[in-house]
């Protein structure tokens, strides 16, 4: 008997030709969402509250509440559970916004606190032994780095004690320790790939140590992103941790010079990223 497989779509809800921008005032949200009246705090974040959002981005926004909030159910939408093995859990609601697809997450008011409190009145030697998530690209961390930039829509005081608590943690630190970590290790697969004469090899471990090390250089200076699609931008952000976008795009994205080999390229950009490397390394241990 032939069984004939045939695979469905169905649509939750189409895209519009032409795209409004969203209203982001909390009185429009509470048009289309009133149960948010009910959250102790609530912000919006994401590519959007840091500048960089486009057209078809999210809107991300974060509630805070210790009781359930009453969310619209409709045709667009969709909800789950989240959970971290930390033990920290949230509740995700997606729909639509207007024009725009909308990311709601609700958290505990005391999940800041339960997050960072591994790196609360201690310094973890390395961050993956904080008990953060996922290590660096963890929902934990995540959740820290949106929190950060999290435009507040409603309790402004909540977002500005819970910035100060993640600037007088050692949370950045120790998020340091683990990039310096990684860095390290692919910096020692050059060196053995350079050896065996795998030089295309070579090449993309020297690119993901100087993405690590890029990363390092942004987490000392408070920058918490986790996606590294935004590195430019952040670069461009944050002077101070010196290391421009100019600088990386010229020594890592570019690939190799006029007439040079795939090894040699792999050795100039590892030896790149280990100058930065030892530049901030007394920063991120905590010496200087």
């Amino acid at each position: 008997m032939t069984i004939a497989f045939t695979p469905a779509v169905d649509l939750l809800s189409e895209q519009p030709l032409s795209l409004q921008p969203p209203d982001l005032s909390f009185d429009a949200l509470l048009g289309h969402f009133p149960g948010l009246a009910a959250a102790e705090a609530v912000c919006f974040t994401g590519s959007t509250a840091a500048g960089w959002g486009n057209p078809f981005s999210d809107i991300d926004i974060l509630a805070f509440s210790d009781d359930a909030l009453t969310l619209p159910v409709d045709e667009t939408m969709e909800t789950w559970p989240g959970s971290d093995p930390s033990g920290l859990r949230w509740h995700n609601w997606m729909g639509r916004y207007g024009d725009s697809r909308i990311d709601i997450k609700v958290w505990s008011t005391g999940a800041l606190t339960e997050a960072l409190a591994p790196c609360l009145g201690q310094e973890p030697e390395f961050f993956s032994h904080a008990g953060i998530g996922h290590g660096v690209q963890g929902a934990i961390p995540d959740f820290i780095y949106r929190f950060s930039i999290g435009v507040p829509l409603k309790n402004e005081d909540f977002f500005a004690n819970g910035r100060r608590m993640i600037d007088s943690s050692s949370y950045g630190r120790s998020m340091a320790r683990a990039l310096k970590v990684a860095a390290e290790n692919a910096l020692t697969d050059v060196a053995g790939q350079l050896l065996a004469s795998d030089w295309t090899t070579a090449r993309l471990s020297a690119e993901a140590a100087a993405a690590n090390v890029a990363d390092m250089c942004l987490v000392l200076v408070g920058d918490y992103c986790r996606n590294r699609k935004w590195l430019f931008r952040r670069l461009d952000q944050r002077p101070e941790c010196g290391m421009s976008a100019k600088e990386y795009r010229s020594q890592v994205m570019n690939g190799p010079l006029a007439g040079e080999s795939d090894g040699n390229c792999a050795y100039r950009t590892a030896r790149w990223a280990q100058s930065h490397l030892v530049r901030v390394e007394p920063a991120v241990l905590g010496t200087e």
